[in-house]
């Protein structure tokens, strides 16, 4: 099997994440329906394919392209198509998708690394301030959120536990570790 993927450069603004579900809808009927794609997935603007046959799918991208140009007035970003051997795994959506197991990619577990490096060095010096500590209360929850439909609570149980001790006098975590919450004096 190949996994194909891409990314759609929208022409159009797509306000809302459920607007691009409505717009796309045609896309996704085309491409399961007409197409004969049976594992396909899309979010927003990005969506892979996966099927058996490799020429089949290079096939389909001028296919895919003018049907998106003449039905929705969308184009394909021509650097962002690539295909690769499905048990190699594919990113996508903050992931790496593997036949069995869905793992947080480098990116995203990076940037949840760098902001408890931040939170660390200037949490004693904010504490005080209530909109810091609900914006920090969204950003490591955004994390989370993001994090629990991966294979990652070994992950989530070293990041949270790298947080300096001062922040759990503030915080606490649901038992899970799929969030943090603000303790109530």
């Amino acid at each position: 099997m190949q996994i194909a993927t891409t990314t759609i450069v929208l022409t159009v603004n797509l306000t809302s994440q459920l607007f691009s579900n409505i717009y796309m809808n045609v896309f996704d009927k085309y491409v399961t329906d007409a197409l004969g794609i049976a594992y396909y997935g899309r979010y927003v603007d990005d969506f892979i394919l996966i099927h058996h046959d490799k020429q089949y799918l290079l096939s389909l991208i001028n296919t895919m392209k003018t049907f998106l140009q003449e039905t929705l007035h969308l184009t394909l970003h021509p650097k962002k198509i690539y295909f690769q051997h499905f048990s190699k795994g594919v990113k996508f959506l903050g992931g790496y998708i593997k036949p069995y197991i869905m793992f947080v990619d480098k990116r995203t577990k990076g940037n949840f690394y760098k902001l408890v490096r931040l939170i660390n060095s200037e949490f004693i010096t904010k504490k005080d301030d209530e909109a810091y500590l609900l914006n920090l209360r969204s950003s490591i929850n955004s994390y989370l959120g993001t994090m629990i439909h991966f294979s990652s609570y070994k992950l989530r149980t070293h990041i949270l536990s790298s947080l300096n001790a001062p922040f759990y006098n503030y915080f606490m975590t649901d038992k899970n570790l799929t969030k943090v919450v603000l303790k109530t004096y």
